[in-house]
Parts: C-alpha cells; sequence; structure tokens
C-alpha cells in the first residue's frame, strides 16, 4: 500500500457526511474487520456490531466515544483503502490511503465533500482523538495542508512550501 495518507476533519459527526465520503471515494470498499467490538479497545464490549453502519449509528449518537473503522477499496480509479475516525471530543475525521490522483486533487475534493475546516497529507501515521491537536498537526504541516478551509502549501510550481 502507498504509504501517502490524506485526513481531513469534519466540522460536524455524522452518518450522512460518512457516507457521502465513503460513497463518493469508496464504491467498491469492502470491510476491514469482521466485527466491531464497542467501545473498541474494552475488555469486555458492551456490544458487539457485525457491520459498520451499525457501528456508526452508535458513534453518530455517542460523541465521546473515539473509533477507528478501515475499508478496503478495489477499483483502480479509488484510493486503496477509505477511513472514518471517531474522536473523543465529538468530531469526525475522514482519510484515504493510497490516493490515485494527485494529493492537492484529492485533498480538495475531500475538503469539498465533507465540508472540511483542516486537513493534512502525511505517510504512516494516524490522526491524533482531537480536532484541537488535528488542527494543530495541520497548521504545522510543510506538506499541502487545509487550514480554516483554505488550502495551503503550493508553490505556484506546484511544489510543497513550508507554510
Amino acid at each position: 500500500m502507498d504509504a501517502t495518507e490524506i485526513y481531513v476533519l469534519c466540522r460536524t459527526r455524522s452518518k450522512l457526511i460518512a457516507n457521502v465520503f465513503l460513497d463518493s471515494f469508496g464504491k467498491s470498499r469492502t470491510q476491514v474487520a469482521e466485527e466491531y467490538p464497542y467501545p473498541e479497545f474494552a475488555d469486555e464490549p458492551e456490544i458487539t456490531f457485525k457491520n459498520p453502519s451499525e457501528l456508526i449509528d452508535r458513534l453518530e449518537s455517542d460523541c465521546d466515544s473515539s473509533y477507528s473503522v478501515y475499508w478496503d477499496c478495489h477499483s483502480a480509479d479509488e484510493p486503496e483503502q477509505v477511513m472514518l475516525f471517531f474522536t473523543s471530543d465529538g468530531r469526525m475525521i475522514v482519510g484515504i490511503g493510497g490516493p490515485r490522483n494527485s494529493i492537492e486533487t484529492e485533498l480538495l475534493k475531500i475538503i469539498a465533500i465533507v465540508d472540511g475546516e483542516y486537513g493534512y497529507v502525511t505517510s504512516g501515521s494516524c490522526p491524533p482523538d482531537s480536532c484541537d491537536e488535528f488542527a494543530e498537526i495541520a497548521k504545522a504541516s510543510t506538506l499541502p495542508n487545509v487550514v480554516e478551509g483554505r488550502l495551503r502549501g503550493l508553490n505556484t510550481d506546484g511544489l510543497a512550501r513550508p507554510s
């Protein structure tokens, strides 16, 4: 899998936004996990969901729970993976791994689809569990990023520049 990952912080935690993102970037997706214990890392889960849709229903209403959900994609025109991260402060982060198009194109497309506030590009690391930490990482990024809904980090020649 390509190590490039793009993450975007959504303004709201919503199943509708999650589904629009997933349907836009992962039409051919298959869930990575067979089941989803809730809470995610509990020794004795309250419940175990068999599909991510039921889990997302729960996470939409239980805003102080964090969870990471992954799908693999199987189409040549989609990223290799799509991801949702529910943060402990009630927000949601969407992500793609192994983008097929230019990073800037994908970042802008995600921002538009999910009404993203912050976004950044990374290699092989998961996003943080809070919107404040996410915003700080985006602001400090020297790669293409989005801060307060605006793309930053490119010169006119298309090269990344320090912000």
